[in-house]
């Protein structure tokens, strides 16, 4: 009994600002699946609970990863949206919404109204899950 246990884990709060490209922001942030969260894991997700009804300070700066990654925007009322930013072109996007971004694509993203929840799922078969600035 117990076999399986290992696969199972709580949550974990986490700072917007430790997440590598992100700064500081009233937003709560749970990593809820990580290799140091479970080590046979190779993929991360994190989920983010967002208010933007008030204003929030810009806090994702352009970046890409050595991996794919998804977004999700989810909201119980289709009023959370996000300017989504993918290399050179930026798109006003609301829930319910799904961003796909191809490794090696420059994104950032930033709420602009709205409550609900960013879920950010970064595909790797790698112990390293953070992304590359170049």
């Amino acid at each position: 009994m117990n076999k399986y246990r290992k696969f199972i884990t709580k949550g974990v709060i986490e700072s917007l600002d430790k997440v590598p490209f992100h700064s500081k922001a009233p937003i709560k942030r749970l990593s809820m699946l990580s290799k140091s969260l479970i080590p046979k894991s190779k993929t991360h997700i994190a989920v983010h609970f967002v208010d933007a009804s008030k204003d929030l300070p810009k806090y994702s700066k352009l970046h890409k990863h050595n991996h794919d990654e998804i977004n999700l925007i989810l909201s119980e009322d289709s009023s959370l949206t996000y300017e989504i930013q993918l290399e050179d072109e930026s798109y006003e996007v609301t829930s319910p919404s799904t961003i796909f971004i191809p490794k090696g694509i420059k994104h950032s993203a930033q709420a602009i109204s709205g409550k609900g929840i960013f879920v950010c799922m970064i595909l790797t078969n790698t112990h390293d899950f953070l992304p590359k600035n170049n």
